[in-house]
């Protein structure tokens, strides 16, 4: 079956990544990425509102895309769990790139 739980968005890295070297000599990076978009307030009015993704990746070809500010496309799929028994997401990718804006737009 193919996976339903599917996130793409793109937006600017908030640090720099954090590589993990796990037990078994892998290594993962976890960082975290801010996505703006508008909604309109109770007056109407557009205004600018922030969103930040916990994400990790295990693809350490992209670990060098990582930095702060950089505007990266990131996909994969959201992993739940319980931290202080509250709930807690995460968005586990599988392919980062970078964002090259189109000058046309």
């Amino acid at each position: 079956m193919k996976r339903v739980n599917n996130f793409e968005f793109t937006g600017n890295c908030t640090t720099d990544a954090k590589i993990i070297t796990c037990n078994n000599g892998k290594q993962k990076a976890t960082f975290s990425v801010a996505v703006n978009y508008y909604s309109k307030n109770k007056e109407g009015k557009d205004e600018s509102v922030v969103e930040y993704y916990n994400v990790e990746t295990w693809k350490t070809t992209a670990f060098d895309l990582i930095k702060k500010g950089a505007s990266v496309i990131v996909k994969g799929f959201r992993k739940g769990c319980l931290f202080n028994e509250k709930p807690y997401f995460i968005i586990v990718s599988n392919d980062i790139e970078a964002f090259v804006p189109d000058p046309k737009e």
